[in-house]
């Protein structure tokens, strides 16, 4: 079911590349990919997870609540980040991808994710 619907979210959102369903520790749970490239979503995976918990605890001790989503624009690539209590969704898409489209795709599909962990 994961691998299904990341297959969904990535040919419904123009510009995508792939999507990775990911714990807290950075392990990926499931992933599909159309095309990365040189991008190496294991490692990009590893990475984010250990520079989320940092953000995760200054919004709450900024009494800021939980974070529901974060987005990265680099040279290379977007990345949109759902968090999913402590698992979390993220969305590659080129530079010129939709990134509306892929944020509302990771929001409306969340649901789906909350039923497997």
């Amino acid at each position: 079911m994961i691998a299904e619907t990341l297959q969904k979210i990535v040919e419904s959102t123009p510009g995508s590349v792939g999507a990775v369903f990911v714990d807290g520790e950075g392990i990926i749970i499931g992933q599909h990919m159309s095309g990365l490239g040189e991008l190496d979503i294991e490692s990009i995976a590893m990475e984010l997870s250990a520079r989320f918990e940092p953000l995760r605890n200054a919004a709450t001790s900024l009494e800021l609540g939980g974070i529901n989503e974060l987005t990265i624009r680099t040279d290379e690539a977007t990345l949109i980040v759902r968090f999913i209590n402590e698992y979390f969704l993220v969305l590659v898409l080129k530079p010129s991808g939709l990134a509306g489209k892929g944020r509302y795709k990771l929001r409306s599909s969340a649901s789906s994710f909350r039923e497997v962990i």
